[in-house]
């Protein structure tokens, strides 16, 4: 039997990108960052606006409800009038920590996920993540670029949390390992692979900014 929260996505109510809004939505920007100096990420400004607000900016309009997953500069992630989930094991688990808190507050709805340091996602992951879940009982939808599968971008049934809890229990952290074990679709994103860039060093903030140039998306 489909899950419950199958069948509400296929109700009529739809945004101005004509799709259905039956899921929420998490940034994650718990992390440390020590890539970029122990810089909170969110929080850097690419081009003018942090990567935060960009982040909030594209995913807000598609999706229920929004969650900020952040473990420290909480006020002023607060100020973003967004829920913010701290992590309930201990403070920069990792990501899955603020998935399953983002799981928690999402009891009849899926979760679409995304890190705030790719803040030039596809403009159509949640369109072609969410096509791909109301097709079967998958408990995860996950976007591969064309060279890697990309878990961090992916599609939670509020079902995937029991799994989740046992995996955080155990002491395990490795994403691609524990939703790999799920039931789960790949969706092929290699005609978009250049949009799941990684603001992880200067380097890439750098090149973020000349992608942002080139194609005007700012």
């Amino acid at each position: 039997m489909l899950p419950q929260c199958i069948t509400m996505l296929k109700k009529t109510m739809t945004n101005k990108y004509d799709k259905p809004v039956e899921i929420n939505g998490l940034i994650l920007a718990g992390g440390r960052a020590l890539r970029m100096g122990g810089q909170d990420k969110g929080l850097i400004l690419l081009a003018g606006i942090s990567l935060i607000e960009r982040c909030i900016n594209a995913l807000s309009p598609q999706v229920n409800q929004l969650f900020i997953s952040a473990n420290r500069n909480i006020a002023q992630y607060q100020k973003l009038t967004f829920p913010v989930l701290q992590d309930s094991i201990d403070q920069y688990e990792g990501p899955l920590a603020g998935l399953q808190r983002a799981l928690e507050a999402s009891p009849d709805m899926p979760v679409l996920v995304l890190p705030c340091d790719a803040p030039l996602f596809p403009d159509q992951l949640v369109v072609r993540l969410l096509k791909a879940y109301q097709e079967d009982a998958y408990l995860a939808v996950i976007p591969h670029d064309g060279t890697r599968l990309q878990p961090l971008f992916g599609l939670f049934s509020p079902s995937s949390l029991a799994s989740l809890n046992q995996y955080l229990a155990a002491g395990q952290r490795k994403v691609e390992a524990w939703v790999t074990s799920l039931p789960h679709k790949v969706v092929d994103f290699s005609d978009q692979s250049a949009h799941f860039l990684n603001i992880n060093t200067d380097d890439d903030l750098r090149c973020a900014e000349s992608f942002l140039e080139k194609h005007k998306t700012c």
